[in-house]
């Protein structure tokens, strides 16, 4: 059992819901015989900052409350801290976001009650971490993350769903930003190798790759993935139209039949690298991003993520 934990909280979160359940979640920890030292975030990537902070304080445990994008980085702050101490505190995630993606995984449950209960009871699982480099004019950098990283028409749907109302809940949400998204995207000339190999390329609607099982507030992308085997499950759509694209991928995504398309493809990498001519958008795990070329690799078991004992 944790006795003393950071927890890093995004009141603005899921249409401020973060923010309502903030007293209750700090009583709720107090009454458990856990101290929660509370930090708020006041601007983006602030949640970053104090997870940084964090790992050099030696917390053994530090605890999002917010959606995917707070986990993001979060996680970002711990990897990039790494070097400040001999141990990486474990990532407690109590879900009060949009998409909560990463929380149907791991099997921990939106209820902010019974995900204090699995922290307090401190069952570790170590994940896997993605890192990806982006190039873009010349210039590069790192990010890490433990979900799923997409580009092209993903970019745009998330950079719609950052703009409109949260308070339509996730699977609205992204469902309305997805629509939205497949009217204004066009596909995007792509070069796709795999571990090093030139595989494809080609007018690519939407390439995704997949350490969780789960995006977009409930889509099934990739319900093979282990989060912990070392892999990514690399999925893509290549040359459809926008009737096929709705019909043969998002309608079918909720229950994993976009499986099933013979326009998307499925192949597993240690390694992906996707090169374009152009810039195009870029989704990590909720977050916003842009490129002209990302390489993308795996660290294995590189974070342990409090879970239920039904390790995922």
């Amino acid at each position: 059992m944790f006795h003393k934990a950071k927890v890093i909280i995004n009141a603005s979160a899921g249409a401020y819901l973060a923010g309502r359940k903030l007293k209750k979640i700090q009583n709720y920890l107090k009454d458990s015989g856990c101290e929660p030292y509370i930090s708020e975030t006041q601007y983006q990537s602030h949640a970053k900052k104090l997870a940084i902070d964090g790992v050099k304080d030696d917390f053994d445990l530090i605890i999002s409350v917010g959606g995917d994008g707070t986990i993001n980085e979060i996680i970002n702050g711990i990897m990039e801290a790494k070097n400040f101490s001999h141990k990486l505190p474990a990532l407690g995630i109590i879900s009060a976001g949009t998409g909560a993606d990463l929380c149907r995984t791991l099997n921990i449950p939106f209820d902010y009650k019974k995900a204090i209960e699995i922290i307090l009871k401190g069952n570790l699982t170590p994940i896997d971490i993605g890192v990806i480099k982006f190039k873009l004019r010349e210039q590069s950098r790192n990010r890490y993350f433990a979900n799923v990283i997409d580009a092209g028409l993903g970019g745009n749907v998330v950079r719609i769903a950052n703009h409109i109302p949260k308070s339509f809940g996730g699977f609205l949400t992204f469902l309305l930003s997805s629509l939205a998204g497949i009217i204004v995207s066009k596909p995007i000339y792509l070069k796709i190798y795999i571990d090093g190999i030139n595989k494809d390329e080609g007018k690519i609607n939407i390439i995704g790759a997949a350490n969780g099982k789960y995006f977009g507030g409930g889509m099934k992308i990739a319900p093979m993935a282990c989060i912990n085997d070392g892999y990514l499950e690399v999925l893509y759509v290549k040359e459809t139209n926008t009737f096929k694209f709705i019909k043969n991928v998002l309608i079918p995504v909720y229950d994993a039949r976009h499986l099933f398309y013979k326009n998307l493809y499925h192949l597993r990498a240690r390694k992906l690298k996707i090169v374009s001519n152009k810039v195009f958008p870029v989704d990590i795990d909720g977050e916003e991003e842009k490129a002209e070329e990302i390489e993308i690799s795996i660290m294995p078991r590189a974070l342990n993520i409090v879970t239920p004992s039904s390790n995922p």
